[in-house]
């Protein structure tokens, strides 16, 4: 049977995803430098970012369209980028409505407060998970659980309240120059697994207009780029985030990931089931 967490392993776009590094070891190399000057860099970097952090999350809605560029790497080590779009609507705390469109695939997620729904629009086909939380945490679940991260959706829980701070380890000030033909300081940070860069708009409103990661513990050093334009004046009709699906859609399963000492112990068991039915 297909299940929708295998389906959503094919869309191959690296996530910028602040809860997926929650495991990360720390980096305090910075801490023990005796270099006075590296440390303060860093400490005015952490700073910036907690300003941005806090800007995003006193807003009670968010409105973004993004437009993304992300290298995959094939099995022959051979590099090649997947383009693809997401609009987010979100009104907090519970009220989240995502599409998802890249070279190859199309799909919505809806979350109303009480469950997290994912429809495949073009096979025809949903899933729900039970999530009575706000919408940041049942996508948190989704991705810790499940394996559903969508890019960029998760500047929705930069700087709320129970999510990981966004971590940065040293800053470098590249500086000023336009996106979208706005004014923008351009920064470059490292973090305990990825180097990141951020274009924020200046002024009392500060936003960040493109964001730009390179997985460094990856040998193949992949990058994730993506365009970020903000609807501030958009308006949200509480019918948008109301799944909207023909009769005829079909209704999948999710299936929860499993930890890898489960999945090698599995593959086991059915190793040593067809040696005993060999043997007989």
């Amino acid at each position: 049977m297909k299940t929708l967490t295998l389906l959503f392993f094919c869309l191959a776009l690296a996530s910028f995803a602040l809860w997926a590094q929650q495991d990360a070891e720390p980096d305090t190399s910075l801490h023990e430098s005796p270099n006075t000057a590296i440390n303060e860099a860093a400490a005015e970097a952490r700073k910036i970012v907690r300003a941005l952090e806090e800007h995003l999350s006193g807003k009670p809605r968010l409105t973004y369209e993004t437009q993304l560029t992300s290298d995959v790497v094939l099995d022959n080590g051979q590099k090649i980028q997947i383009a693809g779009t997401t609009k987010v609507y979100f009104k907090r705390p519970n009220q989240l409505m995502v599409e998802l469109e890249t070279d190859s695939i199309r799909r919505q997620i809806y979350h109303d407060g009480k469950q997290l729904t994912v429809i495949a629009p073009n096979e025809k086909y949903y899933g729900t998970i039970e999530a009575d939380s706000s919408s940041i945490e049942a996508m948190m679940s989704a991705a810790n659980d499940y394996g559903l991260q969508v890019p960029l959706v998760d500047l929705i829980a930069w700087g709320a309240k129970g999510t990981e701070a966004l971590t940065v380890d040293s800053a470098t000030y590249i500086g000023e120059t336009r996106v979208q033909g706005k004014a923008v300081d351009h920064w470059a940070f490292r973090g305990p697994r990825l180097d990141w860069e951020v274009w924020v708009t200046q002024g009392e409103d500060p936003l960040p207009l493109k964001i730009s990661t390179v997985s460094y513990h990856d040998p193949s050093q992949p990058r994730f780029t993506a365009i970020i334009k903000w609807n501030e004046r958009a308006s949200i009709r509480d019918s948008l985030f109301t799944p909207k699906m023909d009769k005829d859609f079909r209704k999948i399963p999710f299936k929860k990931l499993q930890p890898a000492n489960a999945a090698d112990a599995n593959t086991m068991e059915e190793n040593n089931g067809r040696k005993e039915a060999g043997s007989e």
